[in-house]
């Protein structure tokens, strides 16, 4: 546009004069322009026509009934006879060419004289086709007869660099207002002229689905005709909107259903969900709703924080919204209704609401038990029913669904585990939470608390651990930091006190020595270094032994003098960011394996954690503080 701006044009087109006299058109310009013309000529035969095998067919085709089906193959339905007036009508031009040369030619196309040109077509057409070697072009164009008659029609002709090359055999159309002819075995009479019994014989003989059965759409005001073609498309699997809708003026309350079952938009507007003899919504059969799996779910904070209670996991929260919201348009909750509640509870760890709408369930009206007997085990953790844990899930040790078997087996392990069996087997290898169980099962680790002027050792997979001793004002350094694990870092580049080698026990996972002697009255860092692992503490008095799994963020409890596992043992988690800044990051109890999961969250919290702070809290047993840096894995 700008460089038209800049030139020499006007900005109004001139009106050159024109006048015809004699068949001649002459043109006055009163400045300059360019002039095109174009005008249908005679062709001389190209001399190459002989050589040149150009291949061209015309055919004809009724637009509103254009295609057969032969051995079960969509055909072309060609007219060949007779043709209707007033009925819409396409030509069908392929051209071909057979050489392995290029070809560029003019196709003239004309519409039958007598006819009125439709589609956006033209009564005269010249059409550019350039075909590659061995390659077929179609051209189309419609028209309709206004009168009845006798029409010659001029055929397509093809034409390369002026000269003609190849043409259609001319024809003669034979048009008529009422068909000599008609074809009484079509969908198209049938429909329209045929019996009653004739259209259902259609029906049942032939493929539904190649036809339009809207055209039968007149005939469902008859009651007898409406059931039976009902009856006979639905035994064939075929569901018609306009056809179902008469179910209403017969008041078939059976066609009925069927049909609102269809109307989306208006069963949009009766809610979640319906269960009345005209329609039942189920939000799950309509895919409106459905059932989500979270596994595993990882709540941060074990009790509830304010007034409210809030679930931080934002697609859990909708998904929990949106089940309450269906189950407020059941006037009851069955039994699957009570299920789900169930797991979403226990999801959310309301542990005692889940237990108690799982005690409302009858396990025997569910169309599965398997759901229900997972349930049962899982609260038995909570009840610490451990026998009755096993016996349920040892139902299910050879069940042939492999996800369900894993569950009941991963249940079996823990409870091996809660009575002092090592953690060497996973039961699903996809789960995540058992595979990191079992690595930080097989990783040597090592801790240690000071208590009674014993340095009292907790370990896995070590032989033998190195002593190292430094005396230290413990008051002093717990003012500077209060991560109480990084007093170690300052005695790197200083010679320990005293050093000693200690043996460890092989099959046992604790091991007691008394502190030496002239330390006993010393504030005492003690660092014990066991293979890759490094530890130093300060005393406290307590009876807990924690053992840290830091590279998959898994700490265990167990009693200092009996060795067992303790359950319930509440564990609060603080995390030093990568800017320095100290918060909360969790909290929560260990299970009945004493086991705790520090470091999962269902954010990206633990991407900018730089360490952990962690208390262990026992009411009864006594509190100890471990620093862990977050997991590798």
């Amino acid at each position: 546009m700008f460089a038209l701006s800049v030139l020499d044009l006007p900005f109004e087109s001139g009106k050159p004069a024109v006048e015809r006299k004699d068949g001649v058109m002459t043109l006055t310009a009163d400045r300059p322009l360019i002039a095109v013309a174009k005008q249908i000529r005679p062709a001389d035969v190209a001399a190459e026509a002989a050589k040149l095998p150009i291949l061209v067919s015309q055919n004809f085709f009724r637009a509103d009934d254009r295609y057969t089906q032969i051995d079960n193959e969509r055909v072309d339905k060609y007219v060949t006879d007779e043709f209707l007036v007033q009925v819409v009508y396409g030509a069908q031009i392929v051209a071909t060419n057979p050489t392995s040369a290029r070809q560029k030619l003019d196709l003239l196309l004309q519409v039958p004289p007598g006819t009125i040109p439709v589609s956006n077509g033209e009564a005269t057409k010249g059409v550019i086709v350039d075909l590659q070697p061995f390659a077929t072009q179609r051209v189309e164009y419609y028209f309709y007869f206004p009168f009845k008659g006798s029409f010659a029609h001029f055929p397509v002709h093809v034409a390369r660099n002026g000269k003609l090359v190849a043409s259609a055999a001319a024809v003669t159309f034979n048009v008529v207002e009422t068909p000599s002819k008609v074809d009484t075995t079509s969908w198209e009479y049938i429909s329209q002229n045929g019996s009653a019994d004739q259209v259902l014989a259609f029906l049942k003989d032939n493929n539904v689905n190649r036809l339009n059965l809207d055209k039968m759409a007149w005939r469902m005001v008859d009651k007898d005709f409406f059931a039976k073609a009902i009856a006979l498309l639905d035994a064939r699997h075929v569901y018609h909107n306009a056809l179902w809708s008469y179910a209403v003026r017969h008041d078939d309350l059976a066609a009925m259903r069927q049909f609102l079952q269809h109307q989306d938009s208006f069963l949009a507007a009766c809610g979640e969900f319906i269960d009345c003899k005209l329609v039942t919504i189920d939000p799950v059969v309509r895919k409106s709703y459905q059932h989500m799996e979270y596994s595993p779910l990882v709540n941060a904070r074990a009790h509830k924080l304010g007034k409210a209670r809030t679930i931080l996991n934002d697609r859990m929260r909708g998904q929990y919204q949106h089940l309450l919201r269906v189950l407020a348009y059941r006037p009851t909750l069955d039994d699957d209704d009570l299920m789900s509640v169930t797991y979403y509870l226990l999801l959310q760890d309301r542990v005692e609401d889940g237990m108690a709408f799982l005690a409302r369930v009858d396990a025997k009206k569910l169309d599965t038990q398997v759901q229900y007997d997972y349930f049962q085990v899982y609260v038995a953790f909570y009840a610490e029913k451990l026998a009755d844990a096993r016996k349920l899930a040892a139902k299910y040790a050879d069940y042939p669904v492999d996800r369900w078997r894993k569950l009941f087996a991963n249940a079996t392990a823990q409870l091996g585990e809660i009575e002092g069996k090592t953690a060497t087997t996973v039961a699903d290898d996809e789960d995540r939470l058992q595979v990191q169980t079992r690595l930080a099962a097989s990783e040597p680790a090592l801790d240690l608390k000071l208590e009674d002027q014993k340095v009292v050792l907790s370990y896995q997979n070590l032989g033998e651990v190195r002593v190292n001793y430094y005396r230290m004002d413990i008051e002093l350094m717990f003012s500077r930091n209060p991560f109480v694990a990084s007093f170690s870092d300052q005695f790197n580049y200083i010679h320990p006190n005293a050093t000693d080698t200690v043996k460890l026990p092989a099959g046992k996972t604790a091991f007691t020595f008394e502190l030496p002697k002239d330390l006993l009255t010393s504030n005492v860092m003690v660092e014990v270094i066991g293979g890759p692992v490094r530890k130093s503490q300060v005393y406290f008095s307590n009876v807990l032994a924690v053992q840290l799994a830091e590279n998959y963020g898994q700490l265990q409890v167990r009693h200092g003098k009996t060795d067992k596992p303790m359950a319930k043992v509440y564990v609060k988690v603080y995390a030093r960011q990568n800017n320095g800044q100290v918060q909360f990051y969790k909290d929560g109890y260990t299970d009945l394996r004493g086991r705790f999961d520090y470091a999962s969250l269902n954010t990206n919290e633990l991407e900018r954690v730089e360490k952990f702070s962690i208390l262990v809290l026992s009411e009864s047993d006594g509190a100890v503080i471990r620093e862990a840096a977050p997991p590798k894995q």
